[in-house]
């Protein structure tokens, strides 16, 4: 059930939190076990009302950030499954390297959803508000809650752009049902174009938003006030909690690695 007005979430905060360190700690290659969290957050966002697969697929925009670790795949010198000649350069790939960038994208593509499954349930005025309660400085709440926002209003500047680029015949298959537009190249530099407009859209944007904020007084915080009610169960919520980051190590440490 998501939740209106300035609900308490401390509890599903301090959840979020403890489930994503759990995951972060699971060691390399422990797939059941990713795989096994993966099912458990799938069930908590399907009995909260949110689409498993929707979910799933809103948080591969994680993955990108992986590339970071796609060095490893042939660097690492140990468990070469692949070795051969590239023109004048030699490449070997890494069994290990491919198995730390397995667990990286895995580790980031779950710790997403667990975030948005907290960004669903509850409004940005019960997550600033919790944050405060818990006695996190303003300045992380604030940042936290302006992020909040700024990603949605990236996400609905994203969706027009995708919409008025399917509107100028841009859309891989046209009405005739033929293919649209030109080379894969093509795409590639159509698509670079739409993140480079998204970026300048983004800064634009950013620029006007702390011009009116400045204009208009801000002192550089959200004004949402305190929780309009606070959680009874928060105690038992947070053993929950406590548990589940019991139960993920515990797994990460007992179920066979591959």
């Amino acid at each position: 059930m998501i939740a209106t007005g300035r609900q308490d979430a401390r509890a599903a905060i301090v959840t979020t939190l403890l489930v994503t360190l759990a995951v972060a700690l699971l060691p390399t290659g422990s797939y059941l076990a990713y795989l096994l969290v993966w099912l458990a957050v799938a069930t908590v966002a399907a009995l909260s009302g949110i689409a498993p697969g929707q979910l799933a697929r809103r948080a591969l925009v994680a993955l990108p950030f992986v590339v970071a670790a796609l060095p490893l795949l042939f660097t690492r010198s140990d468990e070469i499954i692949w070795a051969g000649e590239l023109g004048a350069i030699s490449l070997s790939v890494s069994g290990a390297g491919l198995r730390i960038i397995l667990t990286t994208a895995l580790k980031a593509w779950i710790s997403v959803q667990v975030a948005l499954i907290l960004v669903k349930l509850y409004p940005i005025e019960s997550i600033v508000g919790s944050l405060r309660a818990l006695k996190l400085p303003d300045t992380i709440a604030t940042s936290a809650g302006l992020t909040i926002r700024y990603l949605d209003l990236l996400r609905n500047e994203a969706t027009r752009m995708l919409r008025a680029r399917s509107s100028r015949s841009a859309s891989p298959i046209g009405e005739t049902r033929e293919r649209a537009g030109g080379s894969i190249p093509w795409r590639a530099r159509v698509t670079g174009n739409l993140a480079g407009a998204l970026f300048l859209r983004a800064y634009a944007r950013a620029a006007r938003v702390e011009e009116a904020a400045t204009a208009r007084g801000a002192r550089g915080s959200l004004s949402f006030g305190g929780l309009q009610q606070t959680d009874p169960r928060i105690v038992q919520k947070a053993a929950l909690a406590l548990a589940a980051f019991a139960l993920i190590s515990a797994g990460g440490a007992l179920l066979p690695r591959f």
